[in-house]
């Protein structure tokens, strides 16, 4: 799969709390709540043992605001990985379970920080690898952190912006969506 948001095959909506809407040649994201998290997806295909990559444009400012991949997204939209990163530095590589509080991977369970994560970049180059138990983030083509874990071994891919806990809003833009076979 590669993307650069020219088509529309993304899913958008407008709602109270988020819009996901195209914005030009780029899918952008808004929120507009305090710790909310949104998300959209290419396609209903099932994907497994993947690389993943998009550029994500930080619209705000916000040095909290959240974005990043998400892979094997179950049938249930809330069971799935996450790698998320902040323009503060910031990343986790999660696990969300339908019903239940996410469970950090990296750690001990809380937000690590990267010296290899450029503080409040205009734009960062997220790469995420999914498979054979393992999970590994990149950013700007450096590698950031990697966990194992079995719970999930296929399914859906797609991008998200999850705001801070202080700030009742974010804004991101996502380009140049790819993924690709790691077998």
């Amino acid at each position: 799969l590669k993307d650069d948001f020219s088509s529309k095959n993304w899913g958008t909506l407008e709602e109270k709390d988020d819009t996901v809407e195209y914005d030009g040649a780029a899918l952008g994201m808004k929120v507009f709540k305090k710790n909310w998290f949104v998300w959209s997806t290419p396609d209903s295909k099932t994907y497994n043992t993947i690389h993943i990559e998009v550029t994500i444009k930080n619209n705000d400012g916000e040095s909290t605001t959240a974005f990043g991949l998400m892979c094997d997204q179950e049938t249930q939209n809330s069971s799935y990985y996450y790698w998320a990163i902040t323009p503060a530095g910031e990343y986790i590589i999660a696990l969300a379970a339908d019903g239940k509080s996410d469970v950090f991977l990296t750690n001990n369970n809380k937000w690590a920080t990267s010296k290899l994560i450029k503080h409040n970049a205009s734009s960062y180059r997220v790469g995420a690898d999914c498979g054979s138990s393992k999970l590994t983030l990149y950013v700007d083509g450096q590698r950031i952190d990697s966990v194992s874990d079995s719970t999930y071994s296929s399914g859906g891919v797609g991008a998200f912006i999850w705001s801070g806990e202080n700030v009742s809003h974010a804004d991101a833009s996502f380009d140049d969506f790819i993924v690709t076979s790691l077998k």
